[in-house]
């Protein structure tokens, strides 16, 4: 089943690394790590994708080694960590709304509240690194990698397992990197309609937010889409985009980061949430 499930899980990491958690996460840090280094801090979605990627593999393997012992609760397992995404999910929508009511120009990160200062306002962009590990583990990212290595690569062991973690992990790079390169985009972007185009941004990953938690609720209690997870994983996913390109052409490539142009010593400082 590991041949027509590797586009399925693809996808579904492509959602994954849309969770506003993410966002959150990966607008910190570029934010902070764009004063000291603007290039680089493109990659920090690739950098924390990285390090999630380290536990998505970790658990993928566990699972293909546990084989049918754990196959045995991972519905128990799958309904634990989907309770755990739906109340992580509207905190951030929560928590975004009440940014938005007052011009709020950020976006809201239950997770990263949580990490020590040190990570919290680090300057480096490769501190996206450890970050993107610490999310990974979250039970509820723990529980929807196993429940996905046990569905599509439980014929195949740990051989199997690995290839469903690999695949998600694609998917989840190729949505990280881009957020990255959109919040440097943006923090790049000097003009007055910068808060807007923000605000827009905010809007899109609340409204995520909330449809997947609305979507996971109703799951939950027994009821079942018409169409398959694929296929709204692949309608999120693409509304994000859309939205993304919107805000992405918005901005002009014109303008040289600030970084390189302004005098030593005139370094911004970090930006913390």
């Amino acid at each position: 089943m590991i041949g027509p499930g590797a586009f399925t899980v693809f996808v579904l990491g492509l959602r994954h690394g849309a969770d506003p958690d993410h966002i959150a996460a990966i607008d910190n840090v570029t934010r902070n790590a764009y004063p000291t280094a603007p290039r680089l801090s493109r990659f920090v979605g690739t950098f924390f994708a990285g390090g999630h990627t380290v536990m998505v593999l970790a658990i993928s393997a566990l699972v293909g080694m546990l084989g049918a012992r754990f196959a045995a609760h991972g519905a128990l397992i799958e309904t634990i960590g989907t309770i755990i995404s739906i109340v992580v999910l509207l905190v951030v929508a929560g928590a975004n709304l009440h940014g938005l009511r007052h011009g709020g120009t950020r976006i809201a990160g239950a997770k990263t509240r949580l990490l020590p200062k040190r990570l919290r306002e680090g300057t480096s962009a490769l501190i996206a690194i450890p970050i993107g590990l610490l999310f990974g583990f979250g039970f509820e990212t723990s529980s929807q990698i196993a429940a996905y290595a046990v569905v599509f690569g439980a014929d195949a062991g740990l051989a199997g397992a690995l290839i469903v973690g690999a695949m998600f992990s694609a998917g989840m790079i190729c949505t990280d990197t881009l957020d990255s390169l959109l919040v440097h985009r943006l923090v790049a972007y000097r003009s007055d309609r910068l808060p807007g185009l923000m605000r827009v941004w905010i809007v899109a990953v609340t409204i995520l937010a909330l449809l997947v938690a609305v979507y996971e609720t109703a799951q939950l209690f027994g009821w079942r889409s018409p169409v398959s997870d694929l296929a709204v994983s692949a309608i999120l996913v693409s509304s994000l985009v859309v939205v993304f390109a919107y805000v992405f052409a918005r901005t002009r490539r014109s303008v040289t980061d600030t970084a390189l142009t302004s005098p030593v010593g005139t370094v911004s400082p970090p930006i913390t949430p």
